[in-house]
Order: structure tokens, then C-alpha cells, then sequence
């Protein structure tokens, strides 16, 4: 009990102290407006009692004028007081609003980038764990959902407080009991509240994989990428089953909760009640006691309602941003993620020198029990073509994301010119390599746009040369803006291009990178046979005094390579040349007379 107690504490303490940060992080992106909205919102908690004592001093100055002991324009000095003080009201919290949205304008594109780059930043092996993917979710809807109410319950809090300083001292000048009553009967129906956010908190953190995994319901249902074999299959009726029963089950955790916050609402509310007729009984035997005036007892009706109001708000808001801390815990866990970034990066020489070595390098999956690659030795010497060829699942996309360390070996290492490659940064020793992936990407923007993302610092006429090498220069004479198209049909006016030609971009990106190592993860996959001709003719060309990389089912293309690497559940089978490997007559030898069979 005693040690659940010590962790709950240390719990309270660490949420509390992401408060402080949430705070400094306020202050650090914007000093002048936190402070300004931080002045304005104490300045509407001083309006609160001032109109309290306004009012007092005009029911005084009404009677008075009733009694003939004052006369009439002094009663309309007080009710001309009260008026201007609303309107000044009015304008504070106009000026309030409009500075608050504002900066909740700009800090959401801030806090959004920040996402964006930590994405970027963390290692690739992070990607392939859900758990990410679930945190990744809950930050964007916590800086959503969460966030600004808890930025707006700040703002609101620094109001109450001045509020409730102030009614309490002008309350306690009549009696002392009477802030005591309304503090004492307001707290139970808050404190009911906060086991009820507690309760949403935990639920959606429980519902984050479900509704995940509705998105993806919604995104295959009416996204254009499954269109075609949804209709073709006709099994849209069943996912749209399986996406009604996920959401009845989500629907059906939040009705449940909803309707305990219906009746827990119900129980506070009666308790606010309760104080409130309590209090102004208690301010009506001040009256008669002669403790207090006509107008001081007819101000105790609204300032024991703000003070009540105001110390509800405050408690609630207190719980609400207490709670919501839960939410800003989930954007800076993921901001803190450690990125893919060494502390300290060793240096590379410009051009590779004595090669990559694989020194019984082992990698495995996060959640998986199998390896990918199995203790493999490798030496890639400068200059060197290689062809990596094997059956799918062999290793062979695994074995390029480990040469360009988005994977780092789960056992072993791999050298580059005797340096660890985990000790390199990556973004240095990525912009040494030029890439093809087998699965690339279709961007959205326009062609030129698409080739010169492989390289943003290209000279000019760099786009169009890696254009002409990889054909898509003749992807956009046929295109009725060239280079300017703008790319897909989710835009209007955007075109649509085959499999080939979108290749033929991705090959482009490759070509643009002034990379001494080039890999190519089967860049002719997709495309027909005149066209891949052209590819391996151009690849031949730009792959002089480059080391290259070759991944291919094909193996026509493998006699391009100076030496030939079959891979096997992981590992290196045979290797040779093309003329070496057939002359084994081994398993290389059997896939190229099984493929030649066809052309024959």
C-alpha cells in the first residue's frame, strides 16, 4: 500500500511538472502575448468583485433616494459606474478572445511541426512498432482535443484566482463563515467530477488501436487506392460490417461513460444547490442582525453566485487541466523520443575508400522471432557492382535498409571505411547514396516537383538531365504541361500516370542525388520490356566509378554486376559472377534456366 501511495505521489509530482514545462513552452514560443493574456484574464477576475461593490453602492444610493436621504443623481452616477464597468467588461474579454485564439492559431502549426520532424527524426526501426504509431496518435489528438482547453482552462484559472482572492476578502468583511460555507459545500460535486475524466482519460488511451484500425476501415472504403478490387471482389459489404462493429464497440464505451457523467452531474449539481440556499439564509440573518445593509444583502446575492461560480471554475478547471496533463504527457513523451541522430557523428572521407564491411551482422524484426538477415559477412569494395538476387523473403530489401542504416543490426556491425556506420549520422551518409525502393513513392505534386525531391540542392538543369536518363523526360513530353503537371487525381486537374511511368520518377529521384553509391531496389519492376532496356543501358552508363547496388528478380540484368549474391533465408548462398554462378550449376544457375525458358 505504502509503495502504491509512493508511486501514485511521484506520478502526481512528474504530471505536474509537465505543467511547468507546458508553461515555460507557452512562454518560450510567444513571452509577450502568454504575459499579456495572463495580465488581461487577472484584470477580468478584478471586474468581478468591483461590480459586486458597484452594485452594493447603488441598491444603497436607490434606497436612499426611496428614504429621501440622497439625492437621485447620485443613484445614476453609481448605475452609469455600473454600466461602463461592464463595457469595459466586455471589451477586456473581447481583447482576451482574440489574443487567445490567435496564439492558439500559431502554436497549433508549432506544435504540429514539431510532431512532423520528431517523426522525421526517429529511427526506422521505430516505425515498424505500433506502439509508435498508437503514441504518435494519442499527441495529435491530445494537442487537439486536449491541449488548448488546457491552455484556455490556464488562461481562465489566473481570472478565477484574482476573483476568488478578492470575493472572499470583500465576503469575510461581513463574516468569516460565509467563504467557508461556499468553499466547504462547493468542493464534493468537483471532486465527483475528477474520477469521471479519469475514466475518459483511460478509456481513450484503451480505444487508441481500435480507432486506429476504424481509420483504416475508412481509409480503404473511400480512398481510390482499393477502389478498383473492392468492386472487383465485391467485399466492401463485409468491411463495412467488420467497420460497423468496430464502431458500436466504441460507440458503446463512450455511451457508457457519458451516462455516468449524466448521473454524477446530477448528485454535484444538487450539492451546488444545497450551499448556495444555505448561504444566502446565512446573509439574510446578517441582514436581520443588522450585520449588514439592504444593498449589501441584495450584492451578497450575486457575489455569493460568482463566488460560488468562480471557485467551481477554478476547482474544475484545476482537474480539468490536472487530467489533461495526461493528454500534454503524450506530446512531449513523443517529442522526447530519442531521435536517429549519434551524439557524436565520426566523420566519413568524401568518396568510400576501402568499402562497406558486414561483420556478422544478424537483424530482426521488431515483433517478430525470425531473422531477416542471419550472421552475415560482407565486404562491398568502392567501384563494385553487385546483384542481389533471391527468392522473396530472402533479405534482399532488408539487406539495402541496412547499408543505409535506417535498420541498425540487431547483432554484429557494419564498417564503412572502418567506421561504425551506427557512429555516422544518417542524414550525412544518406545524402551519399541514391536510391530506387521497390516500394517508391507516388507524390502528389507535379513531375518536376517529383525528380527534384531525390536532390533539393540540384543545379539547374539537374531535373532535366536525371529526366533524360531515367525516361521520364518522355513521360512528360506526352503530358500537356511537361515538367510544370501536376500529378493524381485527388486534385483537380491533376493526371494519373501508369506504374512504368511513376517508376520512371522514382528512378529519376534516384539519378538526381550526386551519390558515389547507388542502389537499385528492382527499379525496372513495373516497367515493359523497351523501356527497361533503356533503364539498365543508362544504369550501365551513370554506374562507372560508382558502387552499385543491384537488387533484381530479373536475372538478365545480374551480367551487369561484377560479382552476383544469391541470398537465402537471410544469408549469402552462392556468390560469383554471372559466368562463375552458372558454371556451379547451383541454384543460381537453375532460377536463370527457369526464367530463360520463357524468352526461348
Amino acid at each position: 500500500m505504502k509503495a502504491s501511495a509512493t508511486g501514485s505521489g511521484s506520478q502526481k509530482r512528474r504530471r505536474l511538472g509537465y505543467l511547468c514545462r507546458l508553461i515555460w513552452t507557452l512562454l518560450a514560443f510567444d513571452k509577450r502575448a502568454a504575459m499579456s493574456l495572463m495580465v488581461l484574464n487577472g484584470s477580468r477576475g478584478l471586474f468581478v468583485t468591483a461590480q459586486v461593490y458597484l452594485l452594493y453602492r447603488f441598491i444603497e444610493a436607490a434606497t436612499g433616494v426611496v428614504k429621501g436621504e440622497i439625492q437621485f443623481p447620485e443613484a445614476i452616477l453609481w448605475a452609469i459606474a455600473l454600466v461602463g464597468l461592464n463595457l469595459l467588461q466586455h471589451g477586456i474579454n473581447l481583447i482576451s478572445n482574440t489574443t487567445a485564439d490567435r496564439f492558439q492559431e500559431r502554436l497549433r502549426g508549432h506544435i504540429e511541426e514539431q510532431c512532423y520532424r520528431k517523426v522525421q527524426s526517429v529511427p526506422l526501426s521505430q516505425l515498424e512498432t505500433p506502439a509508435l504509431h498508437d503514441q504518435l496518435q494519442r499527441a495529435r489528438r491530445g494537442i487537439e482535443r486536449r491541449l488548448f482547453s488546457t491552455m484556455s482552462f490556464l488562461w481562465r484559472s489566473v481570472s478565477d484566482v484574482v476573483a476568488l482572492a478578492s470575493l472572499l476578502i470583500y465576503l469575510a468583511s461581513f463574516h468569516w463563515a460565509l467563504p467557508l460555507i461556499l468553499v466547504v459545500g462547493t468542493s464534493p460535486g468537483v471532486f465527483l467530477r475528477e474520477r469521471v475524466n479519469r475514466a475518459r482519460y483511460l478509456m481513450v488511451r484503451d480505444l487508441t488501436p481500435d480507432e486506429r484500425r476504424f481509420d483504416t476501415y475508412h481509409e480503404i472504403l473511400s480512398g481510390r487506392k482499393a477502389a478498383a478490387e473492392i468492386r472487383m471482389f465485391a467485399f466492401g459489404a463485409w468491411l463495412i460490417d467488420r467497420a460497423d462493429v468496430l464502431w458500436r464497440k466504441l460507440s458503446g464505451r463512450r455511451m457508457r461513460l457519458a451516462k455516468k457523467e449524466a448521473r454524477l452531474g446530477l448528485i454535484s449539481d444538487g450539492l451546488n444547490t444545497v450551499t448556495y440556499i444555505v448561504a444566502v439564509t446565512f446573509s439574510l440573518g446578517l441582514l436581520f442582525a443588522g450585520r449588514a445593509t439592504i444593498g449589501a444583502y441584495a450584492a451578497f446575492f450575486y457575489a455569493i453566485e460568482q463566488l460560488q461560480g468562480h471557485y467551481r471554475s477554478l476547482v474544475w478547471g484545476a482537474s480539468i487541466i490536472y487530467n489533461d496533463l495526461r493528454y500534454v504527457q503524450d506530446y512531449f513523451e513523443f517529442v522526447d523520443r530519442p531521435s536517429g541522430e549519434s551524439v557524436k557523428s565520426r566523420p566519413l572521407s568524401k568518396n568510400l575508400q576501402t568499402g562497406i564491411f558486414f561483420q556478422d551482422v544478424s537483424f530482426v524484426y521488431p515483433g517478430s522471432d525470425l531473422p531477416a538477415i542471419s550472421n552475415l559477412n560482407l565486404n562491398i569494395r568502392p567501384g563494385e557492382r553487385i546483384a542481389v538476387v533471391g527468392e522473396n523473403g530472402a533479405g534482399k530489401s532488408t539487406l539495402v535498409k541496412l547499408i543505409l542504416g535506417l535498420f541498425n543490426p540487431t547483432t554484429g556491425r557494419i564498417l564503412v571505411d572502418g567506421v561504425d556506420l551506427r557512429e555516422v549520422a544518417p542524414n550525412e551518409w544518406l545524402r551519399r547514396t541514391g536510391v530506387v525502393f521497390q516500394d517508391y513513392n507516388r507524390y502528389e505534386l507535379t513531375v518536376r516537383e517529383n525528380i527534384v525531391c531525390g536532390w533539393l540542392e540540384g543545379a539547374s538543369g539537374a531535373v532535366e538531365e536525371a529526366a533524360a536518363k531515367s525516361g521520364a523526360d518522355d513521360v512528360a513530353e506526352t503530358l500537356s504541361r511537361g515538367l510544370e503537371t501536376p500529378l493524381g487525381k485527388t486534385y483537380r486537374r491533376g493526371t494519373e500516370l501508369s506504374i512504368g511511368q511513376w517508376q520512371k520518377l522514382a528512378i529519376a529521384r534516384a539519378y538526381m542525388r550526386p551519390a558515389d553509391i547507388l542502389i537499385l531496389d528492382e527499379p525496372a519492376s513495373a516497367l515493359d520490356a523497351r523501356a527497361e532496356a533503356d533503364v539498365y543501358s543508362h544504369f550501365a552508363r551513370i554506374a562507372h566509378e560508382r558502387t552499385v547496388l543491384l537488387i533484381s528478380h530479373r536475372l538478365g540484368s545480374c551480367r551487369l554486376a561484377h560479382r552476383i549474391l544469391l541470398l537465402g533465408d537471410g544469408k549469402i548462398v552462392e556468390e560469383g559472377s554471372h559466368q562463375e554462378l552458372l558454371a556451379m550449376n547451383g541454384q543460381y544457375a537453375e532460377l536463370y534456366r527457369n526464367q530463360a525458358q520463357w524468352y526461348q
